[in-house]
């Protein structure tokens, strides 16, 4: 039976990429200019915790959004503190195909975990390609621009997303916060690709 590989300090101090040992900046975030200051997640995305991330985002399984949310408590604490959490918007495409917007599901139950107020702060100004198939270059050319903020920006935000696996969402919707006034954005996920 396989167990969750759950991410610790054994990671990229910058990314949150599980590595053998802690790590200043890993391979992949080596030499970019990120906008976020700080990732962590709870789980690398692989056996058992792939399944849960797959049932809730692809099999509407909604209700594993509090389950996956308490498990990112300890990494949410861990990035410091935050005035209030947001997530990752989704395409209008997808949120009429799926229901619900996946990271929304799980950022309002990990705020009243954290007791701090859940905004939308940001929206998709288009949309965008589907990133699981593109690469690391082809993903950060298909977000340039693609997020806004749509409210007043607090200093200090923690922006909450399902899965990161090149960073490049994350990235794009950091820059977005940073240039309506955040001055720190820290992300925390569900999964992060190993």
């Amino acid at each position: 039976m396989e167990c969750v590989r759950w991410i610790g300090a054994d990671s990229c101090e910058k990314c949150g990429k599980p590595e053998g040992a802690p790590v200043p900046r890993c391979q992949d975030c080596r030499g970019r200019e990120l906008a976020f200051d700080k990732a962590r997640a709870a789980a690398a995305y692989e056996g058992p915790a792939r399944d849960a991330l797959k049932a809730f985002k692809l099999g509407g399984e909604r209700r594993t959004a509090v389950v996956l949310a308490r498990w990112m408590v300890p990494p949410a604490l861990a990035l410091g503190r935050a005035s209030c959490i947001t997530w990752v918007p989704s395409t209008r495409r997808s949120d009429a195909e799926r229901g619900f917007t996946p990271a929304e599901e799980i950022a309002r139950p990990l705020a009243k975990r954290l007791a701090l107020p859940a905004r939308k702060l940001l929206t998709k100004t288009r949309d965008t390609l589907d990133q699981a198939a593109l690469s690391r270059a082809e993903r950060r050319a298909n977000l340039r621009g693609a997020f806004a903020a749509t409210a007043r920006i607090p200093e200090r935000v923690l922006l909450v997303d399902d899965i990161m696996t090149t960073g490049s969402t994350a990235d794009a919707c950091a820059s977005a916060l940073k240039a309506a006034g955040a001055r720190r954005v820290l992300v925390v996920t569900f999964a992060r690709a190993p």
